[in-house]
């Protein structure tokens, strides 16, 4: 199906929403217009944890489900600067609109072959869909998480279809790529799409000024997603000024127990929304027997959609594509083992992501030099940044982490947990982009640290926002305000304000000097930069931590998916998510709990990652999503027209090549896409706990 350019000429066009137990009512964005509600003899009981916060309908020409106006062609042929009528106090459209606004390159494929379809674009349709949005919260004691559902004008009632997304990341549910690729897809297949939080979003506190987000992004003090609990703030911030509390690091919660419940319930409020949203006096509803669920998710969003393919004992799920899943398969009692053709089979260490990336930010400042020596003929990005790698060897031998202390026993050590050469490129970037507050993220949710602790010395600060002599210093936020910052987070620390500055980081406040980021930073009263070798070293230890250990228990993946059809996509090169430890072994793990009743199919990709496929990267690496997208597509023929799912596989794809910057556009004749039936020397093949690949 495609997507249909509706345009509205009057309010009488418009389905209406009704209800009983929740007051619903739309307004109309573009001239804040109420629509009535309409009324219904059913009585429509909504879940008692349901609280819905608003409602809104997008006429597609002065706003939209996707751009927020802005449309593909803004979007696709420059940087758009968002603007603020006034920084201290953004419209919750002009938040919105920053948010969702990021440059497409178009030579990665996106808008040509995943994503929007420049091909049916015009100056009449630029890719803005119109329909209606509901924001709501899912309420359970002290956790809130933050619901979208989106309903295309043209949702297809009499064949429905709704498409769960947890967003990507510590994001919220404006992920730009969530909307703009995954939940796009669903829209243009006039499907009902809703997003969730995972618990996580909107999860930015300002200490010192008692305020945070509410669910639109507005900025207040009350009814927030997240608040945190801890004693002496007043001291906590005469000792710790311009300080922040992040919710996946201090809430407490470790919601990641519970986001496959989550999407259930994400699924479950849509099937409230549309039964009001389209009334009828006979029995009809929308429900698992008469609606296609499906759930698409990246990252840990993926890992979310696993989780909740493992809770469905109710066969409401019919089918799951999960990218790059960041997901930890349950260790105990369990052997699985990978084998490389007929080379001899290896088992497969279970390892979570708390576990690998701390073990990464450990070696990799110091593997640098040796990562350069080994890809002498090959542009590495950031490696020029790397001024001071001897002096975290020269920590880790002392704190005998390494016994020579050189760069290469360090790469040595990344190769041991499965970074291979072909990584090697990305690591730099991977560090400097994300240091050490990737792992730092997980290993405090895990161990329910409270923010006032400092785990290892640490707490999250504002920094200098100039690139000019940036190095790392906690400072004011000058450059961006609070109330803008929601619109620029996008689930990580650092957050950054172009390439070379931080909004907020993760900051190490032992630093001899004074306060600041761990790649400027030196420690143990050494006034040389050693990349903060100290913070990273306690990391390291705190995985030992019964507290770590128990919540990283808490969020083990039986493998269990129920029989739900299910493609798991992965780049062969992803250094964040790295396959031994996410979906060979889970996929492994799958086919000694379900057997031959499995469902579950695994595409493995060369030459892709967890990156974009854009620059620095361009003529290395393709975009994942392209495979995430058409993974999606084969699994929607399977399901409406009884297609044949594709067999497992590892898909040859190419590099777009050329000079760094410079690489050749991604077109239909230079991609590879997922084969219907690959060659015998591209199958994977899995039985009995152990998967088979292809070198």
């Amino acid at each position: 199906m495609k997507l249909r350019k509706i345009k509205v000429k009057t309010l009488s066009l418009i389905i209406l929403f009704t209800t009983i137990s929740v007051p619903i009512a739309f307004h109309v964005h573009a001239d804040n217009q109420t629509i009535p509600a309409s009324t219904d003899n059913r009585s429509i009981k909504a879940p008692d944890w349901l609280k819905v916060e608003d409602t809104v309908y997008y006429d597609g020409e002065s706003d939209d489900l996707v751009t927020a106006g802005l449309g593909f062609t803004i979007l696709s042929s420059s940087i758009f600067k968002p603007n603020f009528s006034d920084p201290s106090k953004p419209t919750s459209q002009e938040l919105r609109q920053a948010k969702l606004n990021r440059f497409i390159d178009i030579k990665t494929g996106e808008g040509v072959l995943f994503g929007f379809n420049r091909q049916e674009l015009s100056p009449l349709f630029d890719g803005k869909i119109p329909g209606f949005e509901v924001l709501a919260t899912l309420q359970l004691k002290e956790e809130k998480v933050g619901m979208l559902l989106q309903i295309p004008l043209d949702f297809d009632k009499n064949n429905p279809c709704i498409i769960a997304i947890p967003s990507v990341d510590s994001d919220g549910l404006y992920n730009s790529k969530d909307l703009q690729i995954r939940g796009l897809w669903g829209l243009k297949h006039n499907c009902a799409v809703v997003y969730n939080d995972k618990g996580l979003g909107n999860g930015i506190y300002d200490i010192e000024n008692n305020r945070g987000y509410a669910i639109n992004g507005q900025t207040q003090s009350t009814d927030l997603l997240f608040e945190p609990k801890f004693h002496n703030r007043d001291k906590f911030i005469e000792k710790y000024p311009n300080r922040f509390a992040i919710k996946q690091l201090h809430s407490r919660l470790n919601s990641e127990e519970r986001w496959g419940e989550f999407v259930l319930k994400s699924i479950d409020f849509a099937f409230y929304a549309l039964n009001t949203q389209f009334p009828s006096n006979s029995d009809f509803t929308f429900n698992k027997d008469n609606t296609l669920v499906l759930v698409y998710g990246a990252s840990d969003g993926a890992g979310a959609a696993l989780k909740a393919g493992e809770l469905d004992k109710e066969h409401i799920i019919k089918g799951i594509v999960a990218v790059n899943p960041q997901i930890q398969p349950n260790a105990e009692s369990n052997s699985v083992s990978i084998q490389f053709n007929k080379n001899k089979p290896q088992k497969i260490a279970f390892k979570s992501i708390a576990e690998y990336s701390t073990f990464a930010s450990l070696y990799i400042p110091c593997a640098l030099p040796a990562i350069v020596l080994n890809n002498a003929k090959s542009y590495i990005p950031l490696a020029d940044k790397y001024l001071f790698s001897q002096n975290r060897c020269d920590e880790l031998k002392k704190a005998n982490y390494l016994t020579e202390g050189t760069p290469q026993e360090a790469l040595n050590k990344l190769r041991e947990w499965e970074w291979t050469a072909d990584m090697d490129i990305q690591l730099p970037y991977f560090y400097y982009k994300e240091t050490i507050g990737l792992p730092y993220q997980y290993i405090s949710a895990y161990g329910h640290y409270e923010l006032t602790e400092r785990m290892c010395g640490y707490s999250v600060a504002s920094t200098q926002q100039a690139p000019i002599f940036y190095q790392g210093k906690v400072a004011p936020l000058t450059e961006v305000t609070f109330e803008q910052m929601w619109s620029f987070a996008n689930g990580h620390l650092p957050l950054w304000i172009g390439d070379d500055s931080t909004i907020i980081a993760l900051v190490n406040n032992e630093d001899v000097h004074s306060p600041r980021r761990d790649f400027f930073s030196s420690s143990d009263n050494d006034k040389a930069i050693n990349y903060n070798a100290k913070g990273a070293i306690c990391l390291y230890q705190k995985l030992t931590d019964p507290r770590v250990k128990f919540g990283m228990s808490q969020v083990t993946a039986t493998g269990n998916l129920n029989g739900i059809k299910t493609i798991i996509v992965h780049g062969r090169n992803n250094v964040k998510q790295l396959p031994n430890y996410t979906s060979r072994a889970y996929v492994a793990l799958n086919s000694l709990v379900e057997g031959q009743s499995s469902q579950l199919r695994y595409i493995e990709v060369e030459n892709t990652s967890y990156l974009d496929g854009g620059y620095p990267f361009d003529n290395v690496m393709i975009p994942i999503d392209y495979y995430g997208e058409d993974a999606m597509q084969m699994l929607w023929n399977h399901l409406t027209k009884d297609t044949k799912l594709p067999d497992s596989q590892l898909v040859r794809a190419k590099s777009r090549g050329g000079k760094i910057g410079f690489a050749p556009a991604l077109n239909k004749n230079t991609i590879v896409p997922i084969s219907p039936s690959p060659a015998n020397q591209d199958k994977i093949t899995v039985l009995n706990g152990k998967i088979n690949l292809p070198q």
